[in-house]
Formats: C-alpha cells, sequence, structure tokens
C-alpha cells in the first residue's frame, strides 16, 4: 500500500553555469544523470542518489538546474521539508525556471511558511497563464486554499499535545497505519523495514515490503515493535488497516493481484489465524485499501477506488452485517457530504456508534490528507471538521484512531521531527481541566465539542470447575429494547475479553458457553468520562447444585409485575431451557429485609412464580420448573445500605 506523495521529476531546462572548465561541466553533468537513474531505483537508493547531488552542488552551488534537481530529490526522499533552501537557491540563481516558483511554494507549504508560499504558487500563476502538460503544476489554486487554511488553523491551534513516538516504533522508512486496542494497551502499524538482513525490496516501487507489527504498553511506555509471524505477515505486501475493538480480530491488506484487497483475521491466544479475503461486496476488481469495524461489528467502513457510485478517487463506503448470508452485505457510499472529488482514505469507526474520523486532500484539508471527523445526526452525516493543527500538518496526516476513552489518539505523519519517511504519532487530548475539553476555541478552529467518548468493559471468563480461562461467546444487549448491540468472544487462553460502546446506556451482558449455565450481568454505563468497568465473569457448570443470578430480570417496586427491561434475561432463559430439554430448574425469589417476614415470604414466591408462569407461556412445560420463595432468609449481603439491599432483591436459578 503505497501513500507517499511522489512529485514527477521533470528535466528543466539547464541552469546558469558558473565559468568553469570544460571537464568540471563534464563532471557536474555527468553526476546529475547517474543520480537521476539512482532515483528511479526507490527510497533505497535514496541516500545514493543525495550523495551524488551533493557531489555536483560541491562543483557548482550555484547552478540552478543542480540545485532544482536536489530539491526534487528531497522532495522524494524521507524529509521533504528539506527540500526548501535548494529551491530557494535556484529561484535567487534563476527566477525564470519554468515551474520553478511551484516547486517553491509547495517547500514552503511544507514548512508552513504559509504567505511565502502563496506568494510563490501566485508567482508560477502569473508566469504560466496557461494549461501545464502536467496537471501537477496545474493545481496552484488547490494550493493556495490549502495555505489559506493552514495559516487560519495554526493561528488557532487545538489544545492537544502530539509527540513522535520514537526509535522503538519508528524508522528511517515508513511507519503507518495504527490500529489501537479500545484500551489503548496494543498497538498494531505496518512498516517498510526491512524485515532482515537479506530483506526484498519491491520492483515496482522500489520500497521494502511491507509488514505487520505490534507494540505494547507497559508501565516503562512501549515495547520495541515486534514483527508479527506467519500467517499475518508473508514475502508479499501485508499491511494492518483495521481492527475490532477487542483487538481479536485484525483487517490485512494484501495486493496479490496488483489491485489490492482487504483480508480478515482472527487472534486465539497468541496465535493468528490464516487471513481470508472479505466478500465480493468489499472486495472488487479495483483498489480497497482501508477499513474499520463499527463498535457493534455490524458495519464495515472501508475505502475503495470502485468507479460505480464514485465521488471522485478514493471514496469511503459502508457494507451492513448479513446474518442470513454471514457475510457484508451491498456496499454504500458515504456521499458527496463526507467525500470529495480527491482522494479519502483511513477511516476509524469511533465506539461511540455515530463518529467517524478519515483522512481526505480534499475538504478544509491544508496540504496532503488532513484528519477530519463527521457524525451521523438523523440519518445524515455532518459536514467534516478539520482536526486543527496540531493534529494535522502541511504534509500527509493519516490513519487517525483514538482509545474508548478520546484521551489518546495515534496516527502516522510525514512531519520534520521525523525519523524518515512517515512515523507514527501519540496525540493527548484535554488539558490542565481535565481529560474530553474542546479540540480548539478560536474561529476557524473545529468546533467547541468535547472529543466522543466512550466506555470500556472488559474482563476475564473463567471456569468455576477448572478456574481458568475460557472461550465464551459474550452478547450485549440494550435493556430499554432487548436489541441486541454487540456480539464477541473471550480469548481461548486467556479467557480475556474486551468491548467499547456508546456512553449513557443500561446493557443486559449474557455469557454463555457449551456445557454452562448462561451468567448475566447489568452494566450500566454513564454518559461520558473517562470510565472502564473490569467484570470478571466465573461460569457455573450446568449440573445439579449450579446457581445462576438473573441479575436483568425487574419487578415493579413492592409487585410482582415482571418489567419490560426483563425482556432481555427472560429470553435468554427461554432459549436455555429449549436448548436443554430434560434441564430442570429451581426459580428462587429473594427479597431485602424491609417490611414484614410475612410480606416478604409471600412477595419473594410471587415473584417466583410470575418468572415461572412467563416460561410457561412461552413453552416451557411446568414439570420442570419448581418455584421456591425465600422472602429476606438468604441475603448475600448485610442489609445495610440501598446497594446491599438491591443485592438482597434477586431471582436465582438452580439446576436440579
Amino acid at each position: 500500500m503505497d501513500k507517499r506523495i511522489t512529485v514527477v521529476i521533470l528535466l528543466l531546462a539547464a541552469g546558469t553555469m558558473q565559468a568553469q572548465d570544460a571537464a568540471t561541466i563534464k563532471r557536474v553533468q555527468d553526476l546529475l544523470k547517474r543520480a537521476e537513474k539512482t532515483e528511479r531505483e526507490g527510497s533505497t537508493q535514496f541516500v545514493h542518489a543525495e550523495t551524488l547531488y551533493e557531489e555536483a552542488l560541491s562543483l557548482a552551488p550555484d547552478n540552478a538546474d543542480a540545485n532544482v534537481r536536489m530539491g526534487l530529490c528531497q522532495l522524494n526522499g524521507p524529509h521533504r521539508h528539506r527540500a526548501l533552501p535548494y529551491f530557494e537557491k535556484a529561484a535567487a540563481v534563476d527566477p525564470l525556471l519554468p515551474r520553478l516558483h511551484f516547486l517553491l511554494g509547495y517547500a514552503l507549504q511544507l514548512n508552513a511558511r504559509w504567505d511565502e508560499a502563496m506568494a510563490a504558487f501566485q508567482k508560477h500563476k502569473a508566469q504560466n497563464p496557461f494549461q501545464d502538460p502536467d496537471p501537477l503544476y496545474n493545481t496552484a489554486d488547490k494550493h493556495l486554499a490549502e495555505c489559506r487554511n493552514g495559516r487560519t488553523l495554526m493561528a488557532a491551534p487545538a489544545r492537544v499535545q502530539v509527540t513522535n513516538m520514537g526509535d522503538g516504533i519508528n524508522t528511517p522508512q515508513a511507519d503507518y497505519g495504527a490500529a489501537i486496542t479500545a484500551d489503548g494497551a496494543q498497538l498494531y502499524f505496518t512498516s517498510r523495514r526491512p524485515a532482515g538482513a537479506n530483506a526484498k525490496v519491491n520492483k515496482v516501487n522500489g520500497d521494502y515490503f511491507e509488514d505487520v507489527y505490534m507494540s505494547r504498553r507497559g508501565a516503562q511506555g512501549w515495547s520495541a515493535a515486534q514483527r508479527l509471524p506467519e500467517p499475518v505477515n508473508t514475502v508479499a505486501n501485508d499491511a494492518s488497516v483495521g481492527l475490532f475493538n477487542d483487538g481479536r480480530t485484525m483487517l490485512i491488506y494484501r495486493d496479490l493481484d496488483g489491485t489490492g484487497d482487504l483480508y480478515e483475521c482472527r487472534r486465539s491466544g497468541i496465535a493468528w489465524s490464516v487471513p481470508q479475503p472479505l466478500g465480493p461486496n468489499v472486495n472488487t476488481p479495483h483498489h480497497e485499501s482501508s477499513a474499520w469495524y463499527s463498535f457493534d461489528r455490524q458495519w464495515l467502513y472501508f475505502v475503495s477506488e470502485r468507479p460505480d457510485d464514485n465521488v471522485g478517487g478514493q471514496d469511503i463506503y459502508r457494507s451492513r452485517w448479513d446474518a442470513v448470508l454471514n457475510d457484508w452485505g451491498p456496499a454504500e457510499n458515504l456521499g458527496p457530504t463526507v467525500n470529495t472529488i480527491y482522494d479519502e482514505e483511513g477511516v476509524f469507526a469511533h465506539p461511540d456508534g455515530k463518529t467517524i474520523y478519515f483522512s481526505s486532500k480534499g475538504h478544509t484539508t491544508m496540504g496532503g490528507y488532513d484528519v477530519f471527523r463527521s457524525r451521523l445526526e438523523n440519518g445524515r452525516w455532518t459536514k467534516p471538521e478539520n482536526l486543527g493543527w496540531p493534529v494535522n500538518s502541511p504534509d500527509d496526516d493519516l490513519f487517525f484512531v483514538l482509545t474508548a476513552d478520546g484521551t489518546s489518539g495515534f496516527l502516522s505523519s510525514f512531519r520534520a521531527d521525523g525519523l524518515g519517511e512517515d512515523d507514527l504519532y501519540m496525540v493527548e487530548f484535554g488539558s490542565e481541566e481535565g481529560v474530553g475539553e474542546p479540540l480548539a476555541s478560536a474561529a476557524g478552529a473545529p468546533a467547541s465539542e468535547t472529543m466522543p467518548t466512550a466506555v470500556l468493559v472488559k474482563g476475564k471468563i473463567l471456569s468455576l470447575r477448572f478456574m481458568n480461562g475460557m472461550e465464551a461467546d459474550i452478547e450485549l444487549m440494550d435493556l430499554s429494547d432487548a436489541s441486541l448491540v454487540a456480539r464477541f468472544r473471550s480469548d481461548a487462553t486467556t479467557g480475556e475479553y474486551m468491548v467499547a460502546v456508546p456512553g449513557g446506556k443500561e446493557y443486559a451482558m449474557f455469557i454463555k458457553a457449551s456445557g454452562y449455565l448462561v451468567h448475566s450481568e447489568r452494566i450500566q454505563v454513564p454518559a461520558a468520562g473517562s470510565v472502564n468497568i473490569d467484570r470478571d465473569v466465573r461460569l457455573e457448570p450446568l449440573e445439579a447444585g449450579s446457581t445462576a443470578t438473573l441479575r436483568n430480570l425487574y419487578f415493579a417496586t413492592g409487585s410482582a409485575d415482571i418489567e419490560q427491561a426483563s425482556k432481555a434475561e427472560m429470553d435468554q432463559l427461554i432459549e436455555l431451557l429449549r436448548a436443554h430439554a430434560s434441564l430442570q430448574l429451581e426459580i428462587a425469589g429473594h427479597t431485602d429485609s424491609d417490611g414484614g417476614d410475612e410480606l416478604n415470604q409471600q412477595l419473594s414466591e410471587a415473584r417466583a412464580m410470575a418468572v415461572r408462569d412467563h416460561l410457561v407461556a412461552n413453552g416451557v412445560t411446568a414439570e420442570r420448573l419448581v418455584v421456591m420463595g425465600y422472602g429476606a432468609g438468604k441475603p448475600v449481603a448485610p442489609n445495610d445500605g440501598e446497594a446491599n439491599k438491591a443485592m438482597n432483591r434477586r431471582t436465582e436459578i438452580t439446576v436440579r
């Protein structure tokens, strides 16, 4: 996946050569030809080409052509901002060189010298009033608009801190494509670094092949990046382009036939499965480059170059999961509010369920790709907002992702402080006043809204029988209507699970595994804030004497009337009894100590009977169910506070 900007190298008219002997002139011309030929061999030969240009300039420092060529070499190299002094020198020596002021303007733009860049682009337009055969040099107006955007955004910087992740992560080669787990603990990314002493070079672009790497965050910071083994990485290009927020399902880009497709692989323990191509509604004969799952894995957002329904260049699409076909459904273009006539790339779907982040060469970019965000409101995408300076820079800013709590982001960027080409950067949001502060507050900067947040629910699923981690199916349902919010699995080796969900709701979580009772949890998620919910669960074996609490079963106060919010819990219980036709259960009602003993006994019996009646009404034979009421006689906590009393007001099932 080659996303580097490439400036077409053109042979410009020879600049003014100092009065020198013929041998020196010939030597300079020979060095320039050799350097140009070396450049065509790709980025791995950059240093060789740069050395040849340096030697030529040492012999003819005032040669305009040599300075322009060295400037072009730098634009195609790992530190594009270093092109500027060479174009400045060429312009001082021969200001009439064709196209020179365009290149000078571009180099000034890369160094955020907005006003000088605009002056150079205006001079280019004045000197070149007609269409250039090369479309690149007809884009001065777009660059002028980018410089105006950059000047405005830089004048009102966002309250963020952007930090290069250092040489434990980054290299002199391109490092990009960040994919972060929701808890921010594991980072996957793509690198073009040589995988070993005998690393092969891609003959098409002269770069090393892409590979996927991973780093873990610990008390001492990020660990040194490690290359993932097969089957994730192969001898060809393999790039990480998306990750489900539990960190156990990864989207991979591979280019096997010259177009590029998307693949999915899953992790169990430390081992990844063989990547499998996504279906025909996602992959086409055209180029599909990156993707991200929605928090509930019901939508896949992805980037495609398909010509059908295309706004222009690479567009962002999304497909809905079809549970019947067990595949992604027809793709829909996000439309002209999000997509532009230029390229979009690197879409990230935030776990708040309504916000996407993506990079674009259109909209209000300040140069190259900038990161934008848009929200789905009332079925329509809002006008994309530029995340502002210093999240964005004059060069490419791509593959922006966020942790669930919205305090940290990661992106790849081509910047002056980088180790070379694209580097990975960490973005820390907020201020001394706290997390979630607006991105910026001045006119022209992004809207003054808090960063979207979600809440991380995580823990381990353990077997009560064996006291070890185990694989289980986990369903998260909205208590208000019993609709499925997310379905995922715990790790088969460690039992770990993790999911990020939108805040401000109550969820029912059900954990199911063959040979075990269904376990239910009630998850109350705050509307905002940096909050993680940790729940370790021990599953009871499906055998006589095992007990489970129905934590999402609700009754009206002082009544045996089952409330609507109990639907998800009752549906799970019905499903369990239908799946095990010989299963017999005791349904036990319990109360707190408020009220008299006789009243509590009657209430506990009535509530247990209400559950039985509901099950019988849904096809469960009455003979399989025994009803018991224990009143306040079997508390699980002291009745000394509302929280403990709520724990004592419960309904349990026990296998008979």
